[in-house]
């Protein structure tokens, strides 16, 4: 397989919106799914500084469709990322207002309680990057199942953190072992770079172009690809010169650490040098 010659959307565009490494791997990705998903709603579950949303904005804007996408989070915190300074979501909130109007929203609410807000059938494409202990991953996954629509697909960020425990056993993380309890019943890609992502193709209906995508997802060099893509995203943003979090990314203290968040840090950087 020639993977330039497959992806086109991976390699056609280039990221505008880099702002915490965390994700930023798995951008190529992103670009290549919307394009072959054509979402018409994308709900992302834990916004945070905004990287990946704003791809998926993105890449709705290049594929000239009317897709939309919604950005669910309190931007408060959470018991792996501690707490988040208001900046955090006036910073994200004014950049996607004035870049991708009429294709952004942010919804400021907990994610149960934003699950009302859309009608059973509507999402498309579900990112699911919240509190990541097992409990929290499978309610995000249960609680929004019937908004999914015949053509969904559901991604989960995290999928390879091993870190078995934190101090607390409330703060284990889950994700891998959720995403494993539903893999058995669904098609899936999960990539290793860039601390994991599950790709969970729920539709039954799924369009050629991601069905197509499933089975280029078997080719030997589809992974190398796609890690060495999110790679050299992650350079790009170490080339910014952009200085990571001791206390978070924003202002003097806006991220109240914790073990784990200083944790992850010191592995950022050790990868970026």
């Amino acid at each position: 397989m020639n993977p330039q010659s497959h992806f086109s959307w991976a390699e056609s565009l280039s990221p505008k919106l880099l702002k915490s490494p965390w994700w930023i791997g798995h951008i190529p990705f992103a670009f290549e799914l919307v394009g072959r998903l054509g979402p018409r709603s994308i709900v992302e579950l834990g916004t945070y500084s905004g990287s990946s949303f704003a791809a998926f904005c993105q890449a709705v804007r290049a594929s000239g469709g009317n897709g939309h996408c919604y950005g669910v989070d309190l931007w408060a915190g959470d018991i792996h990322m501690g707490s988040f300074d208001e900046a955090l979501y006036q910073e994200i909130s004014s950049y996607v207002t004035s870049e991708y109007p009429g294709i952004a929203t942010l919804i400021r609410k907990d994610f149960n309680e934003a699950a009302s807000s859309f009608a059973d059938g509507s999402i498309d494409l579900l990112h699911i990057d919240g509190t990541h202990t097992f409990e929290a991953v499978a309610n995000d996954f249960h609680t929004w199942f019937p908004k999914l629509s015949d053509r969904s697909v559901v991604l989960f960020h995290d999928t390879n953190v091993t870190v078995e425990n934190v101090g607390e056993p409330a703060k284990k993380f889950g994700v891998k072992r959720f995403f494993d309890s539903v893999t058995p019943n669904y098609p899936h890609i999960e990539f290793k770079h860039c601390y994991g992502l599950g790709v969970l193709f729920v539709g039954k209906e799924l369009p050629a172009a991601v069905r197509e995508l499933i089975d280029l997802s078997k080719a030997p060099d589809f992974d190398p690809y796609f890690a060495a893509k999110g790679a050299a995203v992650s350079k790009q943003f170490a080339d910014m010169g952009v200085e990571l979090p001791k206390h978070g990314a924003y202002g003097d203290e806006p991220v109240t650490p914790t073990p784990l968040w200083r944790r992850a840090v010191n592995r950022i950087r050790a990868l970026i040098q």
